[in-house]
């Protein structure tokens, strides 16, 4: 039960730190930098720097791409399109043609409004049972992308559990795999033994 507890601490503590605190300690580490540098305590001109990878506490199961975001939104927006295009024709053929809608950038609205113009368009054909799935799934699955490239912000990858490691290749297992796993790219610079 303490473990429990005490987990649930360093969790709060990460966040805290994580969140809350990282502009200030930026604006700390940056001032404390300049007076050094100020006093020729130590030089910007030479610096060395050195990193490693530490493996994340996260299911490595749990991937999130941004490569995987975009293709699915490519391809919505592709059969969004098309169904909109074979609305047109039916409508085109039953009264008279409007011009398609920009799918140039796709939001969860624009997608409802349109799969509701082609239902009405498509009352009673064969091609309904896709709009349905389009209807029921995708703008639900657009609002979980946004979110999820909120997370993401300029990177490639997040784990859901752990939202802040990015999936690396990882050094070799004891039968020579390259794992892919939730990891941290710590880096450490140094000049005139100041870290």
């Amino acid at each position: 039960m303490a473990g429990r507890y005490a987990a649930a601490g360093s969790q709060h503590h990460q966040q805290f730190q994580g969140k809350r605190l990282r502009d200030t300690l930026k604006n700390i580490f940056t001032l404390v930098v300049e007076l050094l540098v100020e006093e020729e305590v130590l030089s910007i001109k030479d610096i060395y720097t050195d990193g490693t990878k530490i493996e994340a506490n996260a299911n490595r199961y749990t991937f999130v791409w941004g490569k995987s975001i975009r293709t699915n939104k490519e391809k919505m927006k592709k059969q969004l399109e098309e169904l909109w295009q074979y609305t047109q024709k039916v409508a085109a053929e039953e009264s008279g043609q409007q011009s398609p809608p920009d799918f140039t950038n796709i939001s969860k609205e624009k997608v409802a409004k349109t799969i509701e113009q082609i239902d009405k368009a498509l009352s009673g054909k064969a091609v309904k049972q896709k709009l349905k799935y389009a209807k029921n799934n995708w703008p639900a699955a657009l609002e979980k992308y946004e979110a999820q490239e909120k997370i993401l912000d300029g990177r490639n990858s997040y784990s859901m559990t752990d939202q802040d490691a990015t999936f690396m290749r990882m050094k070799d297992d004891y039968m020579k795999n390259g794992q892919l796993k939730a990891a941290y790219n710590v880096q450490v610079s140094t000049s005139n033994q100041y870290r």
